[in-house]
């Protein structure tokens, strides 16, 4: 597949209705996590919230219901489909204080002094230009204004237990296409220094990793991806098609083994605020 067939799909894996429901579930599992965040920095009823990377929105959904009907979300996404099922959410859940902005982060013509806050989760991880698209970020925010963000930091944390060579070789082929199309899989380390470079005050750093078994909900969420990801990889020519059947075969094995372990890949929260 060429740069061009992947531009027209707009996500390495895709933007269909089997993507957005993963990613509903992938936010139910992650909930937790993000309200958390979203405490920590502060966020509250009124502000202006934007969401970098909304995908299909349900980030945006809870943003919208914390900021309240005086408050307002802007979600920023590049993919089309991703923001037609995000107006349908918002209008199905009766929330009107979220509007959408499609486009590519790269060409975004970034608004001054708007928004009291920026989220993004798992956004910058997979753009070309992760500098660039934080000097958007501080241009949108007001002095003062907040930066919280959930991105993955030690992306070969990712095991699943007993391990085999086969694991290895796909986890190798995850981080070989992201890399190719501009991203890092490591970007959360990188941030500290570019925050600093903005001149952003740098506030709490909070790691996140999850351990479960098969059977348990955390499990789902890896794993709804992993069964898509082979062949996705092996189209584009990472990953070869016998290694896509190994690694089937491997994941299947451990599903049914009750003393499998995964442990997901690292993430860390980072917490800035721009000066006033």
């Amino acid at each position: 597949m060429t740069d061009a067939q992947l531009e027209d799909d707009d996500y390495i894996i895709g933007t269909d209705a089997v993507e957005i429901a993963r990613l509903g579930q992938q936010h139910a599992i992650w909930r937790e996590s993000a309200l958390a965040g979203w405490r920590r920095a502060g966020l509250r009823p009124g502000m202006t919230v934007m969401d970098v990377g909304a995908g299909p929105g349900y980030a945006a959904f809870d943003l919208a219901r914390l900021v309240g009907p005086q408050g307002r979300v802007i979600a920023v996404d590049q993919a089309p489909g991703f923001l037609e099922a995000l107006q349908t959410g918002a209008e199905a859940r009766g929330l009107a204080n979220i509007e959408t902005v499609e486009s590519d982060l790269a060409d975004f013509d970034w608004p001054e002094g708007v928004c009291d806050a920026v989220w993004s989760r798992w956004c910058l991880s997979f753009v070309p230009n992760a500098a660039g698209v934080l000097a958007g970020i501080d241009r949108a925010l007001k002095p003062g204004g907040i930066f919280i963000a959930q991105e993955y930091a030690d992306y070969r944390t990712f095991r699943i237990e007993p391990c085999e060579p086969v694991f290895e070789r796909f986890i190798e082929a995850v981080r070989e296409s992201w890399m190719h199309f501009g991203g890092d899989p490591e970007i959360a380390r990188r941030l500290p220094v570019m925050m600093s470079n903005l001149g952003w005050q740098a506030g709490p750093m909070t790691p996140i990793v999850h351990a479960a078994r098969p059977g348990e909900w955390v499990w789902t969420w890896p794993t709804a991806w992993l069964e898509q990801a082979p062949d996705r990889l092996a189209e584009l020519g990472f990953l070869d098609r016998d290694d896509a059947e190994a690694f089937r075969l491997f994941l299947h094995a451990r599903q049914q083994d009750p003393v499998s372990l995964m442990v997901t890949p690292m993430v860390l929260e980072v917490v800035a605020s721009k000066p006033r």
